[in-house]
């Protein structure tokens, strides 16, 4: 008992002079934690803007509401953590460790997130806006209502995730993976996500206005009612797709698989762009009927009920 009273009382002065430093008073010192184990402690509000936590261990702690604006957690580890309602914007999150962490509602704006693990975090309605993100593994994370607008997102991972309600908004793109992620009202609008592997989701009513998925993988990917209007769409694989009920308006298809898509119920394609797609006697037709599809057939129609 002794040594953890020891302990907390050496962390409040840490803290204490880590306050004086960023109040530019005299004495005080900027708080350097390299290697501190910190684990189960209690830091509601902490403020640790700037604070230098490299490799730092607040495995279980609670860190809600922290202020950790510009601080660098490299190769830090807050698993398990609760950090609901803290600021990391500007923060280098290299190789920090947030598995099972709860980050609801954090703001992320500018940080650096390299190499971070978020794997079954859950981080519905944080805050990403202009942040870039570089062999992230957010798989099976909860991202309900995130922002991810006009980040710079590379070699990341989403696997399984749950995208209800997020925002991508001019989100950037590079060799990233949605496999089997699920979602409902989610937007994508004018993303940039060539070649981007989104087999295997589950999506409804998902919004991809203006966006480029050309050469994208959506193998057996489920699209019921999403929005695909003037995207860019050519070369994308829609094999064994559900695409029950979407919108295609000025959609690009040029050369897109849909051998053995389900395109029933889709709407606004028109004969050009179905004539420029990859249609085949697997495809279920807007009205229907199986393809190859044919001019002048009528099958680019829906079926009104």
């Amino acid at each position: 008992m002794a040594t953890l009273q020891k302990q907390a009382a050496r962390l409040e002065d840490r803290l204490e002079l880590h306050r004086l430093w960023l109040g530019q008073a005299a004495g005080g010192i900027r708080a350097d934690m390299t290697g501190a184990t910190l684990t189960d402690v209690r830091l509601v509000g902490v403020d640790l803007r700037q604070a230098i936590l490299r490799d730092t261990s607040f495995l279980d702690s609670d860190l809600s509401g922290a202020n950790l604006s510009g601080a660098d957690l490299t190769n830090a580890d807050l698993r398990r953590g609760n950090l609901t309602g803290a600021d990391l914007s500007g923060a280098d999150l290299t190789n920090t460790n947030f598995q099972f962490a709860l980050l609801g509602e954090v703001y992320f704006a500018e940080a650096q997130i390299l190499g971070t693990r978020f794997d079954k975090a859950n981080l519905r309605d944080c805050r990403l806006f202009d942040s870039r993100l570089q062999g992230a593994s957010l798989s099976g994370a909860n991202l309900s209502g995130a922002l991810f607008n006009h980040c710079a997102i590379e070699d990341c991972s989403f696997t399984g995730a749950d995208l209800t309600g997020a925002k991508f908004l001019r989100a950037r793109f590079q060799s990233c993976q949605f496999k089997g992620a699920t979602a409902e009202a989610a937007d994508f609008s004018s993303v940039s996500a060539p070649d981007t592997d989104f087999s295997g989701v589950q999506f409804e009513s998902v919004k991809f206005y203006q966006a480029n998925l050309s050469r994208a993988n959506f193998f057996r990917a489920k699209l019921s009612d999403c929005n695909f209007t003037e995207s860019v769409l050519s070369f994308a694989d829609f094999s064994k797709a559900s695409l029950i009920r979407s919108r295609f308006t000025g959609a690009n298809l040029t050369s897109a698989n849909l051998t053995s898509a389900i395109l029933s119920g889709a709407r606004e394609l028109t004969v050009q762009q179905l004539a420029t797609a990859l249609t085949a006697a697997g495809t279920t037709l807007p009205n229907g009927t199986n393809g190859p599809y044919v001019r002048g057939s009528g099958a680019e129609r829906p079926v009104t009920r």
